[in-house]
């Protein structure tokens, strides 16, 4: 694409110098550009990318992005935009098109459950014959074509965002859908996605010290209705699909958008579960819509993936998947890698793999794995190098919980993870050490102690690490598999009897 052309459909843009240079692709890092790039200078919150202009085009960059004046070579073709922060997303989406006006497009928000939300919408959508696609934490998928998001980012930057939605409007696909963190939104990564339904979990209290305090946090939450608000009409009503029952919803509930669902437990919400069973490996229930009813066998355990399934089935009744399939579709989801995901080798005790890296979210699984452990709740679990999670709150709730615990290393990166554990015991009060938890800082040895020390009924649950591929060490990223590691300490457990 010529630059001139690429210009014209960014708002704000102007070129100086050369508008007929070629465009080959979008960069917003320097050490990464490719001949041909638009080198886009975003500030960042540890580096400037205007400071690395000159780099870029030294690099074999064709042009720079830039929205204040930098020293660069006589006739270096430059694009002025008012903001180079959301003149990426801009940038970003007409260079490839804008794809997302092709698709109907679903952002999925909130602290916890979205990526399993996420996926149960994809799921659903596709046994509903709307053929779908969908970007989270864990993967990238096209039409049911799966591959692992190894970026490290939840929503990515703008660029592979686009580069998502191309690609799944070249391979038919009708909808996507899009797992947005508050950082996105606040980054303006999914700026220019043009969103028809903007979907709700909860808002719960992590990343604090990027957004300063729960209003803001929630604030950043709430961009994703405006966007779909005001998104490209595709001929499908704009909704909005919120958890009545969060302490989000009176705030988001003030948003404008055209439509507005409600899900929740109780019959005050527009989607709720009636007749509602639930056993150790799933529910069932009579589900409640605007459009009709119909009934609900889930094959995944815990309450929270109700709300999960009540807030999926807003999303595809939204962009037209008929009550009927609504059902059909719940049924036949099987779960996400690494949320609340069994291994079951035949043991005789139970054994969870969970992305619970939070403290609300350590307090949630165990809380929904208790009333069907007949034993003893077992958990290992650790804190992260990043600030924004409560150590000694999930010290708390192991230990206002749990049986028995075990705290471990989750990704220390830098800091000792002996003071990250020291940190999370701060917070345990009431418990022994060496009698009701322990301290085994290498993840492998807490697994497979844990592992060791359950008996017929106990349940353990293994959280933080999830789907995740890697260990993020002082000295880089190291292999890990939580599922591998899970089956061979019950396989070496059976093997010593």
């Amino acid at each position: 694409m010529r630059l001139g052309e690429l210009a014209r459909g960014v708002p704000g843009a102007a070129v100086e110098g050369n508008s007929d240079v070629e465009v080959s692709g979008i960069a917003y890092d320097s050490r990464k550009v490719n001949r041909g790039d638009l080198f886009v200078a975003v500030s960042g919150i540890n580096a400037d990318g205007h400071s690395y202009a000159a780099d870029a085009i030294k690099s074999g960059a064709a042009a720079v992005a830039i929205e204040r004046s930098v020293d660069l070579l006589p006739g270096t073709p430059v694009l002025k935009v008012p903001s180079t922060r959301s003149g990426l997303a801009e940038i970003a989406a007409e260079f490839y098109g804008r794809p997302s006006r092709h698709l109907y497009v679903a952002g999925i928000t909130g602290t916890d459950g979205k990526t399993t939300v996420t996926h149960m919408s994809e799921h659903v959508l596709m046994a509903g014959g709307i053929v779908a696609g969908a970007m989270s934490t864990v993967a990238f998928s096209v039409k049911g074509a799966e591959i692992d998001n190894t970026s490290g980012q939840t929503t990515t930057e703008a660029p592979q965002v686009q580069d998502w939605l191309r690609r799944m409007v070249d391979a038919g696909v009708r909808c996507a859908v899009i797992e947005t963190t508050s950082h996105a939104l606040v980054q303006d990564r999914v700026l220019a996605c043009d969103f028809d339904v903007a979907a709700f979990t909860n808002v719960g209290h992590d990343h604090l010290d990027y957004h300063a305090t729960w209003e803001a946090y929630l604030e950043a939450k709430a961009r994703l209705i405006d966007l779909a608000a005001s998104g490209a009409d595709k001929g499908i009503e704009k909704t909005a699909v919120l958890n009545r029952d969060d302490p989000s919803f009176d705030r988001l509930s003030r948003r404008p958008i055209s439509r507005r669902w409600t899900y929740g437990l109780t019959t005050a919400s527009d989607l709720h579960p009636l007749d509602l069973s639930m056993t150790a490996t799933g529910s069932r229930f009579r589900l409640k819509t605007p459009l009709g009813e119909t009934e609900v066998t889930l094959a995944v355990p815990a309450r929270f993936n109700v709300y999960n399934a009540l807030c999926a089935a807003g999303v595809c009744l939204a962009v037209g998947v008929p009550i009927d399939e609504i059902g059909r579709g719940l049924a036949g989801f099987d779960g996400v890698r690494g949320r609340l995901e069994r291994v079951d080798l035949g043991q005789d005790f139970s054994v969870f793999i969970d992305f619970a890296h939070s403290a609300g979210a350590l307090a949630s699984a165990l809380a929904e794995l208790r009333p069907y452990t007949r034993g003893r709740l077992i958990a290992v679990f650790g804190s992260t190098a990043r600030s924004d999670h409560d150590r000694p709150g999930m010290g708390k709730a192991a230990a206002d919980l749990a049986d028995f615990f075990v705290i471990t290393t989750d990704d220390p990166l830098r800091e000792d993870p002996m003071e990250i554990a020291r940190d999370v015991q701060s917070g345990v009060a009431g418990r022994a050490p060496g009698r009701d938890y322990e301290i085994v800082i290498d993840r492998r040895a807490a697994i497979r102690r844990a592992i060791d020390v359950a008996m017929p009924g106990d349940t353990v649950l293994l959280a933080g690490k999830g789907h995740e591929r890697t260990m993020q060490m002082a000295a880089g990223a190291e292999p890990w598999d939580e599922r591998a590691e899970a089956e061979a300490a019950i396989k070496e457990k059976a093997g010593a009897r």
